[in-house]
């Protein structure tokens, strides 16, 4: 989303609470902005607080039950993701060595021994060897003097500002930073304008040309591949941590819930169990954390939805709606 092709689409402010933010950090600024809000309600008397007030049937029904279905929410979260980690030994088997047979494509297109296992080092290695390749297939096209010289010179400048592209990431980058380097479609026009050229000159171009195009080839297929795997670890870490958070602030919600409840009394004319002057303090206080399960939960459901939405595709063909935040490739 912080693709160079779209800055008119997704502005930091919208990248930042949408993918690569903090969600801690983003359900607390909403959180603060909640209890300012009710308490500038509170004390212009727009929200009534007080003896007789709909606060006790509130807190006894709506607001209860609303808390105990967020919390079984983190359940059913707790139980989507214990489905994709647990497997039979033979299929966990499968699973590794579908991963060793993929770095090791990638060691022998990179030319290193061993590849990293840092996500961002490893979108690093293949940026950096996609930029080499490039180089080097315009080089030897130039050499050669041949009249689709040109075609090949601008479409190589085209691979290495990708490359560069890819290559903002730094080692040490959370994954959520590596997929939005990722997200966009120009990895598909990349994969269609080579298998294009390899059509149209293929007979002509040399061998040396030829490999350099298959080792891009591979390289844009790799994108389209780990971005996807990065994509399943990144939501399953989110989905782990939003079930854990529900469950602390669910508790707790549940426990102000109830304390708020024995505060007030279900008629108007028997007083409160505490100073009636002290209400909008307390009630003020306690909306933001009535309100943490449900603001939590839509901090880190926005983020899997942008992802789910953002990087669908896994191959050439890609759906209008990755199109639209790369209009300009």
């Amino acid at each position: 989303m912080t693709n160079q092709d779209s800055p008119d689409h997704l502005n930091r402010l919208k990248e930042w609470y949408l993918l690569t933010g903090s969600r801690t950090r983003l359900a607390g600024i909403v959180l603060f902005s909640l209890l300012v809000v009710t308490g500038v309600l509170v004390e212009t008397g727009v929200m009534y607080v007080g003896p007789g007030s709909s606060m006790l049937s509130l807190l006894a029904s709506g607001m209860l039950s609303g808390l105990l279905s967020l919390i079984t929410v983190s359940l059913s979260i707790n139980q989507l993701i214990l489905s994709r980690v647990f497997g039979s030994p033979s299929g966990l088997t499968d699973r590794l060595e579908g991963n060793l047979e993929f770095r090791r494509n990638i060691e022998e297109v990179t030319g290193v021994r061993t590849s990293p296992n840092d996500p961002a080092s490893f979108l690093g290695l293949v940026a950096e060897t996609l930029e080499r390749r490039a180089a080097n297939l315009e080089r030897t096209i130039d050499d050669s003097e041949a009249d689709y010289a040109d075609e090949f010179a601008e479409y190589t400048q085209e691979l290495v500002s990708y490359g560069q592209h890819l290559g903002q990431v730094r080692e040490g980058d959370e994954t959520f930073k590596v997929l939005d380097i990722m997200i966009g479609s120009r990895y598909a026009y990349h994969m269609d304008r080579v298998r294009e050229l390899r059509s149209m000159y293929g007979n002509h171009i040399s061998k040396g040309s030829d490999d350099d195009l298959e080792a891009i080839f591979e390289l844009l297929k790799a994108v389209a591949t780990i971005r996807q795997f990065f994509k399943t670890i990144a939501i399953q870490q989110d989905l782990a941590m939003l079930s854990r958070r529900i469950i602390y602030t669910g508790v707790l919600a549940v426990v102000t819930n109830y304390a708020l409840t024995t505060v007030y009394t279900s008629s108007s004319g028997v007083p409160t169990t505490i100073s009636p002057a002290h209400l909008p303090l307390v009630v003020t206080l306690a909306t933001p954390i009535l309100f943490a399960p449900l603001v939590i939960l839509v901090s880190y459901l926005l983020r899997v939805a942008t992802i789910a939405l953002y990087t669908a595709s896994v191959g050439s063909f890609v759906p209008p709606e990755e199109q639209i935040t790369t209009s300009s490739d």
